[in-house]
């Protein structure tokens, strides 16, 4: 593998460096964390022989060659950025690191064969410059849902683009979704790994990587023995007058209506049980009204209030962490 330093953030480098020592030393272990968006985030011990076999997996099926030149733009402390380090220690890429920001391709200035970003990274790229991320020839988009709004902008761009699904425990993913030509709704595993389903939640079992019936917090429609959909996190549901309303379907509509960064969450209601909240990062109120959220929302799906928060904690992979954002105190809010 070769490497090169681009990014000019000394913390940066000195993370690579030490993970690239860790690797190299004697353990047949190295140390994790998860992202911490849904709750405390954990040290986990993963076997580099897992790590290992998931490189060669990503590898596989993206079809990724020796020599090809990998973009890492994610924080070495998530699973994320370290798994693009083995991917190019595993499969020989050469490595180039960028500064972790949300426009990490400003002082790239080749063509890049893979790539690993968050959704925030893909669309502040693509605002800044379209052509720079054209460039890029395959990109895993990973850490989050991927907006309706995204989705149509990567529709104009050369770059082959992947939804990745997978966590953790999983290794980084365990499936991909081709985002452009064609778009798909199915995440389609990579090889090696089965999947099924428990009272609609995914199981997945991938001996390569260590994993035996993990019953995941996924609910999921299997679409073949290799492929699902995904509907949203069993953990997120919430039960609004007997009605089970899934926040990632929901945010992923409203995202056509709110270009601030927001998220939905249940509050226990004496009369629906929960009640539909959504909280939006912004300093002010917004111009909202019920009528916007009809046009695209179905009635029963229509959030009860509005609050606005002026800064959501995020984690380190640059996701929401929701369950301290929706504690923040509120600037404004409204009633629908």
């Amino acid at each position: 593998m070769g490497i090169r330093f681009q990014t000019k953030q000394p913390v940066t480098k000195q993370k690579v460096l030490e993970f690239i020592e860790e690797w190299n030393a004697s353990s047949a272990h190295v140390l994790v964390k998860t992202s911490g968006s849904t709750g405390q985030p954990k040290k986990i011990s993963i076997l580099k022989e897992h790590m290992i076999a998931s490189a060669k997996a990503t590898g596989q099926f993206l079809g990724l060659e020796k020599g090809n030149t990998a973009l890492l733009c994610l924080s070495m402390d998530t699973i994320g950025g370290r798994m693009m380090v083995v991917r190019s220690l595993v499969l020989d890429l050469n490595l180039i690191v960028s500064d972790v920001t949300s426009t990490p391709l400003t002082a790239i200035k080749e063509e890049i064969d893979f790539a690993a970003m968050v959704p925030m990274q893909v669309q502040k790229s693509l605002d800044e410059d379209s052509t720079k991320i054209s460039e890029i020839k395959k990109l895993i988009i990973g850490g989050g849902p991927v907006s309706p709004t995204l989705i149509d902008d990567i529709q104009e761009i050369p770059t082959q683009v992947y939804h990745t699904f997978g966590m953790t425990e999983t290794i980084s993913h365990i499936a991909m979704r081709q985002l452009n030509h064609p778009l798909e709704d199915d995440f389609k595993c990579l090889p090696n790994v089965q999947i099924g389903s428990r009272n609609g939640s995914l199981l997945i079992t991938a001996p390569d990587i260590g994993v035996t019936d993990l019953h995941t917090n996924d609910e999921v429609t299997l679409t073949s023995e290799s492929s699902f959909r995904w509907l949203g996190r069993t953990d997120f549901v919430i039960n609004s007058g007997g009605i089970k309303l899934h926040p990632e379907e929901i945010e992923s509509k409203l995202s056509s209506l709110i270009a601030q960064p927001f998220f939905v969450f249940g509050e226990k209601d004496d009369l629906l049980g929960e009640k539909l909240i959504l909280l939006i990062e912004h300093s002010e109120e917004l111009n909202l009204n019920k009528s916007d959220f009809q046009s695209v929302l179905a009635n029963r799906t229509i959030p009860k209030e509005i609050r606005y928060t002026s800064q959501f904690e995020y984690t380190k992979s640059g996701k929401i962490n929701r369950l301290i954002s929706q504690e923040l105190p509120n600037v404004a809010q409204q009633v629908l």
